[in-house]
């Protein structure tokens, strides 16, 4: 298994660096339909330890923190896939795990919309817990898969506005 170096397509608004493990397509994107709409929890590890090493490309990182699920969809799922890999990747790297964010209203669900209803979508949609603080704070964001980067950019507009240094991001998978 290989991951991408690349910013391709481009780099999210508000993002330093995203790093993900490789396009989604393939024995990939099979892996993460089974790990986030089948319950196969078990991925997490697998799926993490290339994870893992794209994380470590990325530089001075103090915390993971994951993208959030809404309480309704999280209840629906069972489980945040993003703090799954989050969880299993710091343990690898040695590194925090900040459950940092949330969901301050439910979204509509993103596989079906546009770059520009993607951004509306998710706008404003995340805010930092207060008992959490991230002032100062050198953050990985980890997400399954990066389509458009908008919730990435709306996570780390949040982190931003909460005093985090240093916005970075790794995913499993990049729509390409």
């Amino acid at each position: 298994m290989t991951y991408s170096r690349c910013k391709c397509p481009s780099t999210p608004e508000n993002l330093e660096r995203l790093r993900s493990v490789g396009p989604f397509d393939g024995w990939l994107r099979g892996a993460v339909i089974q790990f986030k709409y089948h319950g196969e929890w078990a991925r997490a590890a697998h799926l993490s330890e290339p994870l893992a090493a794209a994380v470590a490309h990325l530089q001075d990182v103090d915390a993971l923190i994951p993208v959030p699920l809404h309480p309704a969809r999280l209840r629906q799922r069972g489980f945040n896939q993003s703090l799954l890999l989050a969880q299993h990747a710091g343990d690898l790297l040695g590194l925090g795990v900040k459950d940092a964010l949330i969901r301050t209203r439910r979204t509509d669900a993103q596989v079906h919309l546009r770059a520009e209803q993607r951004m509306v979508n998710v706008a404003g949609a995340f805010a930092v817990k207060p008992s959490i603080p991230v002032a100062g704070l050198s953050i990985a964001l980890i997400d399954d898969v990066v389509t458009t980067g908008s919730t990435l950019s709306a996570c780390a507009e949040a982190l931003i506005s909460a005093g985090a240094t240093s916005i970075q991001a790794a995913s499993l998978a990049r729509e390409m």
